[in-house]
């Protein structure tokens, strides 16, 4: 029996060489020269056969923020993510990095990063970023924004705001191409109630690394001190410094600063936008339809941002409440008296920012 089916292989055998000499004559005798032209039509063939066997890989693009895992730009930040796959089909995939985790914690070390081109983009604070570029302090001028109806119509693409900022951008390796926001950043401590600006008096504030800010904290009697993001809460609770200066919703909140601290004050004293800032040189790499698909998922994106942060604003203000932090909301005639000591600091700043961006920042605020 083995030797009947050994007998029907071989017949196989050579029945299958004979078929594949009749189609290599076949081929040989085409219209086409021999040799060269078959040769190369056989590695198209292989080429194209491997290409559909192995498809290209998206190329991937690192995303940076300060900010932790339970804050609203890490949820828009898969969101960012998810529509950047979906709007350049598959071609280019976000990877999130919270923390400023690729620089090991350090804020101002992942923006030098994005600068450099080893992180793609990120969700850049001006108010670190102003030792890279100075005039980035005039988008976080203290009592600067009218209201958030200004915010939103001004920082945005293709404002005059955003064609100024852009400008100075891009002469140092950056291209901003959305908005989200850090918020209004108010006061915590753990030493008394903050009413009035002598109630700031002696208290050690742990302040966003700015010389604007220090100086408009000084002239109030406090002790401004500059420390790094990622330390601040060991800080709080070691009563290294007695209180800091942080939005509500995407900072004091996450980070859970009220556990460590008596006193809120709400005083809307600085706007803190995020841009959504792209390495200059990777942008540019891009096609322009790579740019539309990438910058209306970092719109919505940033869209989304916005909308998880104020909608959760009253409950976070609860929370922080029933956690036992004494919270004063000032009124506007409070406000005016931290304005007059503010005002006149920050007004000696104007000649050194850029006149473009800050003619803008005012007319967006009239």
């Amino acid at each position: 029996m083995e030797v009947f089916i050994m007998g029907l292989r071989k017949q196989f055998i050579a029945l299958s060489a004979v078929l594949s000499l009749a189609v290599g004559l076949s081929g040989c005798g085409s219209l086409q020269s021999p040799g060269t032209a078959n040769t190369s039509a056989a590695q198209s063939g292989s080429e194209t056969a491997a290409e559909s066997a192995e498809p290209s890989k998206a190329q991937v693009l690192t995303l940076t923020f300060a900010l932790s895992e339970n804050s609203a730009h890490y949820e828009a930040g898969k969101k960012f993510a998810e529509l950047v796959n979906q709007y350049t089909d598959g071609a280019y995939e976000v990877e999130v990095y919270p923390n400023s985790s690729l620089a090991s914690g350090n804020q101002l070390g992942a923006i030098e990063m994005v600068q450099k081109g080893t992180i793609s983009c990120g969700w850049l604070s001006p108010l670190v970023q102003c030792s890279i570029e100075p005039n980035l302090n005039a988008l976080c001028i203290p009592f600067l924004w009218k209201d958030t109806d200004a915010i939103d119509a001004a920082l945005r693409p293709g404002t005059d705001v955003d064609a100024a900022l852009n400008k100075i951008l891009k002469e140092k390796g950056y291209i901003a191409v959305a908005y989200a926001e850090n918020g209004y950043r108010e006061l915590t401590n753990s030493k008394r109630e903050i009413k009035t600006p002598e109630d700031m008096k002696g208290i050690k504030f742990r302040a966003i690394g700015s010389t604007m800010i220090f100086d408009v904290f000084k002239a109030m009697g406090a002790n401004p001190m500059d420390l790094n993001f990622s330390e601040l809460f060991t800080a709080l609770q070691q009563k290294t410094v007695d209180g800091q200066e942080n939005p509500i919703s995407t900072v004091i909140v996450p980070q859970k600063y009220y556990e460590v601290q008596d006193y809120m004050t709400i005083w809307n004293y600085v706007y803190e936008p995020h841009p959504l800032m792209f390495n200059l040189e990777l942008w540019e790499s891009f096609s322009p339809e790579t740019q539309q698909a990438i910058q209306k998922a970092a719109i919505e994106a940033c869209d989304y941002q916005k909308k998880l942060s104020r909608d959760a604003l009253a409950e976070n203000v609860e929370l922080i409440k029933q956690s036992g932090t004494t919270v004063t909301e000032l009124t506007p005639e409070e406000i005016q008296a931290f304005k007059d000591v503010a005002v006149p600091v920050v007004e000696g700043y104007y000649a050194d920012f850029n006149p473009e961006l800050m003619g803008a920042l005012q007319a967006a605020n009239q």
